[in-house]
């Protein structure tokens, strides 16, 4: 079951690369070019984190510090709350040394990080939201690329966060947890998907 999901996620998450690499010239002279090399990290992080195998603790625990960087990254570029995104980036700095210092990186996944991480990229999800809909922007939402993939985002972190609050008495590898997973990172993917496949010709 591990290794059906994990490949199911896999097969998604290169869908989105290879969407966004022919979608390119669409968005690569705007705030989501970025998202092009994060699917490349993310894709060969993946790959990595499976060939791998059981030992990989510590590719997730840099895939968690990476990721939550870039959509902080990300959203500092496209809100105009950039004190309130520092501020967050500031306290998942925090977050991120006091899991160091308590759990070992190697052998431990960190997973003390999903709670506030999940928080705080639903925070900067409802930041946009709010900014978005008070735009004339919101008429034309379907070609919007930051709509779907803020969408995306909120969906996961919201799906997600329930799993993080409730990590101590679950079990990871079980049948329902690897289901809920896989179809949060179906949804995240697929509307990674939709923001490059919206994108109309310039």
């Amino acid at each position: 079951m591990i290794q059906f999901t994990s490949l199911i996620i896999m097969t998604v998450q290169i869908a989105a690369l290879v969407a966004a690499i022919l979608s390119w010239k669409k968005y690569k002279n705007t705030t989501e070019k970025y998202f092009l090399f994060f699917l490349i990290y993310i894709v060969l992080n993946e790959i990595t984190g499976y060939v791998i195998g059981g030992d990989n603790l510590y590719i997730y625990n840099i895939y968690t510090v990476l990721s939550i960087s870039f959509y902080l990254f990300w959203f500092h570029q496209i809100l105009n709350n950039k004190g309130l995104i520092k501020i967050l980036g500031f306290l998942f700095l925090i977050t991120i040394v006091y899991t160091a210092v308590k759990q070992d990186f190697w052998t431990s996944l960190w997973t003390f990080p999903f709670i506030p991480s999940s928080i705080i990229i639903i925070i900067c999800s409802t930041l946009f939201f709010n900014s978005f809909l008070n735009n004339l922007k919101a008429i034309s939402y379907t070609n919007s690329q930051q709509f779907w993939i803020v969408t995306g985002l909120l969906i996961f972190y919201v799906g997600f966060l329930p799993i993080a609050l409730t990590w101590g008495m679950i079990k990871p590898g079980s049948y329902p947890f690897r289901l809920i997973i896989m179809t949060l990172n179906l949804l995240l993917y697929g509307f990674y998907i939709k923001s490059f496949l919206c994108l109309k010709q310039n």
